[in-house]
């Protein structure tokens, strides 16, 4: 019998079939980046020109005479500063609040086994099938009744009453991820129920807290149904009440509008940056059972 040989494969064949994949990947992935970008980027050159070069046809992308009047007149406008001072006041109060509740309240339901418990925490979802336009009227009898409305308060309270459910099943996703048998070993060592969460539990859930406060702090910032409808002067009202100020009847301020819209996000775009990787890490937490 003849020696019958098997074919090699030949290896430049599969590296430049890789080759082609993964150029197509990274194009596909610039693309998609490109268009979630290209507001921002609009935006950011929108806060440098005039409205008259907004409409021109085509209009440019890059400003052809870069102007500041936008900002000042922004900084001629106190309101608007304390407007932004009202989005940071009203937003970091919302991401303390509901940080320190859902965290109880998460690491209630990941430790303890009580009856009803997993009903519970259904019900605390099911609160987020309600738009909050819906409960918009209740929300404004209420804190008008007991003096909270037009109040950084009243506000707070509204906001984290929606943001507070999901934060809950964050935290209890990523505390399920953490092995019970840690807290065991230090009650064990004569360490109380308290002592071992303030030792072993909260060092290792500090991506859960950096995720649960970025997502809560985010809600709370973009709200406008509820900052527009339960205040009604600068003193409570936050920032994005302002940049909806811009869209008048017969006009809107395009320019006015996106420097406005620019000095909010770009502290927060920062901010994203160095804390995006405590975000996906808290949000995928518990998501992969061994």
């Amino acid at each position: 019998m003849k020696n019958q040989t098997k074919p090699i494969p030949q290896k430049h064949h599969i590296s430049s079939w890789l080759f082609i994949t993964r150029s197509l990947s990274f194009v596909v992935l610039l693309l998609t980046v490109g268009i979630l970008l290209l507001p921002i980027l609009w935006m950011t050159m929108a806060a440098f020109k005039k409205d008259i070069e907004l409409f021109a046809t085509p209009p440019p992308l890059l400003p052809p005479k870069p102007t500041l009047d936008a900002f000042k007149y922004l900084l001629d406008q106190p309101r608007y500063i304390q407007m932004l001072g009202n989005s940071y006041i009203i937003s970091f109060s919302v991401a303390a609040l509901c940080v320190f509740l859902a965290f109880l309240a998460g690491y209630g339901f990941s430790r303890y086994r009580l009856r009803g418990g997993n009903l519970l925490l259904l019900l605390t979802l099911f609160t987020q099938m309600f738009p909050p336009v819906s409960l918009i009227i209740p929300y404004y009898n209420i804190l008008n009744t007991i003096g909270l409305y037009d109040t950084h308060l009243g506000l707070i309270v509204a906001d984290a009453s929606f943001i507070l459910p999901f934060c809950i099943w964050m935290f209890k996703g990523y505390l399920d991820s953490i092995p019970t048998d840690l807290e065991e070993a230090a009650m064990v060592d004569g360490a109380s129920r308290l002592g071992a969460l303030w030792k072993v539990v909260l060092p290792l859930t500090l991506p859960g807290f950096i995720a649960t406060a970025i997502y809560a702090f985010l809600g709370a910032w973009n709200e406008y149904t509820f900052a527009v409808i339960l205040t009604r002067t600068e003193v409570a009202q936050p920032v994005t009440v302002g940049i909806g100020e811009f869209f008048g009847l017969f006009t809107v301020k395009w320019s006015q509008m996106s420097a406005l819209a620019l000095i909010a996000s770009l502290p927060l775009m920062i901010v994203f940056v160095f804390l995006q990787r405590y975000l996906v890490e808290g949000m995928i937490a518990g998501a992969v059972r061994e």
